[in-house]
């Protein structure tokens, strides 16, 4: 291959990728990220709550909340992440599989399931996670119906309240 052809050859790649690639950017919807405590994904609204361990601490051991998510870890920064789920018509969905991500924006994060718990007679999910300093967090959030291929996806960015 001549100079001229190698030449050639690396403008057409070049002008492959800059056709192809606007594509892709259009095929790929964007993370949603949010900096309240709710948000719409494709017709599902999602509620964010964010609790200091602290608070599920003062429970007796007997106290279902004392025990749930494998229970609670002595150290300090352990929040609560937890999260519902409402379709466009405001119906609680109570029959999904939720996972989060969470950690400082920028930094590695620790992936966990959301489990489901019953509080006062809803369906709620959350588990723990380490958020110790004041943030901010990047929590990342996909659900789907238990046993569907199709997960819907959230990131909302969150910071500890000023005290």
């Amino acid at each position: 291959m001549t100079a001229i052809d190698a030449s050639r050859m690396v403008r057409l790649i070049a002008v492959f990728w800059l056709t192809v690639f606007p594509g892709w950017m259009a095929a790929a919807p964007p993370d949603i990220a949010f900096s309240g405590n709710s948000g719409v994904v494709e017709g599902v609204t999602v509620y964010l709550g964010v609790l200091p361990s602290e608070m599920i601490r003062g429970h007796s051991i007997g106290h279902p909340e004392a025990s749930m998510h494998g229970g609670l870890s002595s150290s300090r920064g352990e929040h609560h992440v937890l999260i519902s789920l409402f379709d466009a018509n405001g119906t609680r969905l109570e029959n999904m599989e939720v996972q989060a991500k969470v950690g400082e924006v920028g930094l590695s994060a620790t992936k966990k399931p959301l489990e489901p718990m019953q509080i006062v007679g809803t369906v709620t999910y959350g588990n723990f996670f380490s958020m110790p300093k004041p943030g901010p967090y990047s929590i990342e959030l996909d659900w789907r119906v238990k046993g569907e291929k199709k997960w819907l996806h959230a990131v909302f960015i969150y910071r500890h309240p000023e005290k």
